[in-house]
């Protein structure tokens, strides 16, 4: 299967290589490139599993025809005095690292389950590469999770079969979560060697670019032609190292799966009073020294004061989120994409067609909450607010979902995720290549959910048919032949893009976007299908009547937040 994926991707590889790599806006010059030799100079004793990283050796596993290198640490253990500061560089190592299972995933509390998990040693990262190794340079592609900035793992979506039909080489990062990663505090700017705070969690992406950069050639891989991309919470993360000069140079082209680039960030002001209001929760407020205050407490109390939403889209009352701080994030990224200050590379922008179907689950269904007919339109006033709530009844009437939690599931997607996405599609087109998608398959399955409690393309969905199989998210699924097909399109479809920049190819063409309501990719059961005008009915609903992101939990919701009404361990 290797040689075939090989065949698969060569042609895009060598249009590829002739191509010069797009260049950022920021100006500065690009990241000196290192040289290397061929992959099997950097085998240990001949060994393919074997490979000498700057830091040193590792062994990794073979699983069919892909070498995988998991548990790799790109930065020092973030624990001691370390926490919630800046990723600094890992120590090296001469001994053989195993690298045959995942390294810890970053503390977290589990939705729903109200579980705990994780460790804060957890700035690793995982390779996987095609076996025997490539004899030329493969493109790259960097995998940032999702999760709401407050749950998973690099190891939640695996690569492999990706990697197996498509010939590229993928990393999937762990960074670190919640507080620990997007905690904001004057102490900690002062001590940021860019004097930064609140965003050390896009730092940690950032430090595992650069060990990409610095390693990936030993593995097969070509620093020069690197793609990120990334769901939810890691697709956000995508807009937001557009964004952010300290990335210039580490990638080439992304893709954004349901993490629209234009959701408002907290401002500094925003993000440092939610700091002092978790510094005094935790007794460190009056302290001489806060930052030694909160270093000396004990994860489980980190975690669980100031708990985020399990849901994500109820509750803001907190919201640990990249913070637009000045430095990392020099503006807010709604202002970044609005006025082209950003990278203008290459890019992938989609969402799925019922996104908010799996948020609606989450709050009802799945703590056991009934939302009947009669509660269905107090409940949308409630959420949306008093003067677009009674909008929202006439573009998402009850009789046209199977029944109310599926109706406001499908407004709160189309509001929050669906529709900013195809904004910041049209937005971004006017400075760089971009390429629109829709995955609206109707039927797949959920981890949490049993069969007809969750309906539709929900958020994540997406998630299985661009890894090749299951995900965490997903659980257990077996491809039916015509989604299998659907699944090998998209695979291909995104290997195509991190090679070229171009998605097109194996006889199916995806018209570049150059403005709102143009040309799209609809991935459907049959398809791909080339569409216009994504989300073309409701959009202008959302468009105009004011309602954002930034409005969730502004108006209330009677939804509560399981994190802070149940006990945790």
């Amino acid at each position: 299967m290797a040689v075939a994926a090989g065949l698969v991707v060569g042609a895009a590889i060598a249009s590829c290589s002739a191509q010069a790599a797009p260049s950022a806006t920021s100006g500065t010059a690009p990241l000196p490139r290192p040289m290397v030799l061929h992959p099997a100079s950097y085998e240990v004793g001949g060994d393919p599993l074997t490979i000498r990283t700057l830091s040193g050796p590792v062994h990794g596993m073979l699983q069919g025809d892909v070498r995988r290198f998991l548990g790799v640490p790109y930065a020092a253990p973030p624990v001691g005095l370390l926490r919630f500061r800046s990723p600094q560089p890992v120590v090296s190592w001469t001994a053989t690292l195993d690298a045959t299972k995942p390294g810890n995933q970053c503390p977290q509390i589990l939705p729903i389950v109200n579980l705990i998990t994780g460790n804060e040693d957890c700035l690793f990262l995982n390779v996987f590469t095609p076996d025997p190794a490539p004899t030329r340079a493969l493109p790259v592609m960097v995998w940032i999770h999702g999760g709401g900035f407050t749950v998973g793992s690099g190891m939640d979506d695996d690569p492999t079969t990706m990697v197996a039909k498509t010939g590229v080489i993928a990393v999937s990062i762990n960074y670190r979560l919640g507080p620990l990663g997007f905690l904001a505090l004057p102490q900690l700017a002062g001590l940021d060697p860019h004097h930064s705070t609140g965003d050390v969690g896009l730092e940690d992406q950032q430090a595992a670019l650069k060990w990409v950069q610095a390693n990936i050639a030993r593995f097969g891989g070509d620093p020069n032609n690197v793609t990120i991309f990334g769901e939810s919470a890691g697709g956000i993360s995508v807009c937001a190292q557009f964004a952010s000069p300290l990335s210039d140079g580490l990638f080439e082209k992304g893709i954004t799966e349901s993490g629209p680039c234009n959701l408002p960030a907290p401002s500094l002001a925003q993000a440092e009073a939610q700091g002092a209001r978790y510094a005094s929760a935790l007794g460190c407020a009056n302290s001489d020294q806060p930052l030694a205050c909160l270093d000396t407490k004990p994860i489980n109390q980190i975690l669980t004061t100031m708990p985020p939403d399990p849901t994500f889209v109820f509750d803001r009352t907190v919201s640990w989120f990249p913070t637009a701080d000045g430095v990392v994030l020099p503006a807010n990224t709604v202002e970044a994409f609005d006025h082209g200050d950003f990278k203008h590379l290459p890019v992938i922008v989609g969402a799925n067609q019922d996104e908010g179907r799996l948020f609606a689950f989450l709050a009802y269904t799945a703590q056991k909450r009934t939302l009947l007919p009669g509660q269905w339109a107090d409940e949308v006033n409630t959420y949306f607010g008093p003067k677009v709530g009674p909008g929202v009844q006439e573009n998402y009437p009850l009789s046209a979902y199977p029944n109310p939690v599926a109706a406001f599931g499908e407004a709160l997607g189309d509001g929050f995720l669906a529709c900013p996405a195809v904004e910041s599609a049209a937005g971004a087109a006017r400075y760089q290549p971009v390429y629109e998608y829709e995955f609206s398959v109707q039927d797949n399955p959920f981890v949490l959910a049993t069969p007809g409690q969750l309906s539709g393309a929900f958020h994540s969905s997406e998630l299985p048919y661009v890894f090749g199989g299951p995900v965490e998210s997903s659980g257990p699924i077996s491809f039916t032949p015509a989604q299998q097909r659907l699944s090998d399109a998209m695979m291909h479809a995104w290997a195509r893009f991190a090679a070229t920049g171009n998605p097109s190819g194996g006889g199916f063409t995806w018209p570049r976007l150059t403005r709102l309501g143009g040309s799209y990719v609809d991935f459907d059961i049959g398809g791909p299908f080339v569409a216009t005008n994504m989300k073309g009915s409701v959009c202008p609903f959302w468009e105009h009547n004011g309602w954002s992101a930034a409005d969730i939990g502004k108006y209330g919701s009677a939804v509560p937040n399981p994190f802070t009404s149940a006990p945790l361990p």
